[in-house]
C-alpha cells in the first residue's frame, strides 16, 4: 500500500485512478500497459497505481468493448459496420484475418468514441473519488503522526 501512495497527494491519486480507469476501458487490446506507462512518466503519476487501476478496469473493458464500437458506429453514422457478437465470433472462427480486415474500421470508430467520452468519464471519476482520498489520506497522516509521537 505504501508503494501505491508514497508521496502522493489526494488530487494526484484521484487523477491517477481516473486516468488508469479510462485507459483500462479503451476499446483496443494490447496497448493499455504501454499507454499507462508512457502517460505515467509524462504526467509524473504513480505508475504502479496507474497500472493497478488499469488492470482492475479489465472487466469494464470487456463489458464496454462492443458498446463503444456501437457508439462509434452511431456517432459517425457507419451503418454498414453493424455486427452482433455472434456474427463477430463466427467471422473470427471462419477466417480471423478476413474478420479483422472487416472489423478494423468499426474498432477505430470505437476508439474515437472512447476518445470523445474519456474526458468526461475521467472528470466524473476524479470529482467522485477526490473527497474519499482526501479523507483517507488525512486519516492515515493523523495515524502516522500519533504513532511517531513518543509518549512522555
Amino acid at each position: 500500500m505504501a508503494l501505491l501512495t508514497t508521496g502522493i497527494t489526494p488530487r494526484k491519486l484521484a487523477f491517477t485512478v481516473a486516468v488508469g480507469f479510462v485507459i483500462g476501458i479503451m476499446p483496443f487490446f494490447g496497448i493499455a500497459s504501454l499507454l499507462c506507462t508512457l502517460l505515467g512518466l509524462r504526467l509524473k503519476l504513480n505508475i504502479p497505481t496507474l497500472l493497478l487501476i488499469c488492470y482492475l478496469a479489465g472487466p469494464f473493458h470487456l463489458l464496454l468493448y462492443l458498446p463503444y464500437i456501437q457508439m462509434g458506429i452511431w456517432m459517425f453514422n457507419a451503418d454498414e459496420f453493424r455486427f452482433s457478437f455472434d456474427e463477430i465470433l463466427s467471422m473470427l472462427r471462419a477466417d480471423w484475418l478476413k474478420a479483422l480486415s472487416k472489423l478494423w474500421l468499426a474498432n477505430l470508430l470505437g476508439i474515437l468514441a472512447w476518445i470523445l467520452t474519456g474526458g468526461p468519464i475521467m472528470g466524473f471519476i476524479y470529482v467522485l473519488i477526490l473527497p474519499v482520498f482526501r479523507k483517507i489520506i488525512r486519516v492515515s497522516v493523523i495515524k502516522e503522526e500519533t504513532e511517531i509521537t513518543p509518549d512522555a
